[in-house]
């Protein structure tokens, strides 16, 4: 019998869907080390406010709320870096002496520190002399290349300045013009890209429309405040990197297996944590996904329960926030007898309590249930699914050699 040489086409096809996919599931998201502080240019609260400052020197009409995007966003990085500024009273917006970092801050010491240079087209010094920032941070400028996206070398020097801790600043358009009236099409407005998550970037808009909220709105790159934003220029910040207390938490998964039986295999797995400070509180994450593709939330009912429960919604394995030790056993179920027979996988992390929404010592790790074996697997099963596409393309030279 002739083999098929349409089977062997779709035979193909499905592996490269399958290879494709793998490489989708495995993409991990990036996260600076610590949380970068959101600011919100336009703030006019009671206490504090900077939105109604005046900008730049020699006559500048712009204020913080109208044009201070960039001002705000090197604030909030300035911020991430600890870096402490001091304006004396007679320089301050406030009338009063401050120390710290806010945009109001670092505006009044741009003013006076040579921070503030002539615009193409406005009256007075409005615009930010690049080389006059503090001291403790170094810019590099870029520019994006596509202008509905992000071209690839743009995207791989963003991913690798978030990898490094190094925040990036952002110049972004979202549309034909400007704010509705203006005909400027690129760097419309500034951002702080944060991180990456799946196939878009974190951001922290610096413009909020609550103007009592002093806080920029933490989002992502395509639902920013104005809309869909497409990167133009983009600016790595590096500075020291602040350490986070759970930089160097890790997560270790493992299925061993203990014995058959009449029910199923039965299995033991294991999840230990390293790296752990042990009077850091945190909330730690198992994430389920089954033979069927359903993703569920592993959790205790009680912190001394020790039967594992599973629902669709988020919920973090213990009911309260807890601290570990270096090395500390977390999760023994002792049988797998009786799960669906596949393929399950199991997603891990933690996040810090005071600061929910950023995972730490994220590890992925895979089980099969046959009807013999168990078949453990680390990672997702990219050496299976490589192995299945080199066979195909075995089998597709095999039928094109024949003649068939």
């Amino acid at each position: 019998m002739k083999p098929n040489k349409g089977l062997a086409i779709l035979f193909l096809s499905a592996t490269l869907t399958l290879l494709l996919s793998v490489a989708v599931f495995a993409q991990r998201d990036i996260y600076l080390p610590s949380a970068v502080p959101a600011f919100n240019q336009a703030y006019q609260g009671q206490n504090g406010y900077w939105g109604s400052c005046n900008m730049g020197t020699n006559g500048c009409g712009d204020t913080l709320a109208t044009d201070g995007c960039l001002i705000t966003s090197f604030a909030m990085v300035l911020d991430y870096y600890n870096v402490s500024l001091s304006v004396p009273r007679e320089s301050s917006c406030t009338d009063t002496a401050r120390t710290g970092m806010d945009p109001g801050i670092l505006n009044d010491w741009l003013k006076t520190h040579g921070g503030y240079g002539k615009c193409a087209s406005d009256i007075g010094s409005c615009c930010l002399e690049w080389t006059h920032l503090p001291p403790q941070v170094s810019v590099t400028q870029y520019v994006n290349h596509s202008k509905t996206g992000i071209d690839s070398t743009a995207e791989r020097t963003i991913d690798r300045s978030l990898a490094q801790g190094y925040p990036v600043i952002s110049g972004v358009h979202w549309g034909s013009h400007c704010h509705g009236s203006m005909t400027q099409t690129e760097d419309c407005h500034w951002v702080v890209i944060t991180g990456k998550k799946g196939a878009t970037y974190t951001i922290i808009d610096p413009y909020n429309r609550d103007k009592t909220d002093p806080s920029g709105v933490n989002t992502t790159l395509d639902h920013g405040t104005f809309g869909a934003y497409t990167i133009d220029r983009y600016v790595v910040v590096a500075g020291i990197v602040p350490s986070s207390r759970l930089a160097n938490l890790h997560f270790s998964i493992s299925f061993s297996p203990s014995g058959l039986s009449k029910a199923g295999v039965n299995q033991v797995r294991l999840l230990t944590v390293t790296g752990a400070e042990p009077d850091v509180q945190m909330l730690l994450y198992v994430r389920v996904i089954d033979p069927g593709g359903n993703v569920s939330y592993a959790y205790y009912r009680s912190a001394t329960d020790t039967n594992l429960h599973y629902m669709q919604a988020k919920r973090s394995l213990y009911p309260a926030p807890r601290s570990f030790s270096d090395g500390t056993f977390v999760v023994n179920s002792g049988s797998t007898a009786g799960e669906e027979r596949g393929t399950w996988t199991w997603e891990v992390w933690a996040e810090d309590a005071a600061h929910p929404g950023k995972p730490y010592g994220y590890n992925i790790s895979a089980y099969t249930i046959s009807s013999s074996a168990v078949q453990p697997q680390t990672g997702i099963a990219i050496a299976v699914a490589l192995a299945i596409f080199v066979a195909g393309l075995v089998y597709v030279s095999i039928l094109i050699r024949s003649g068939t």
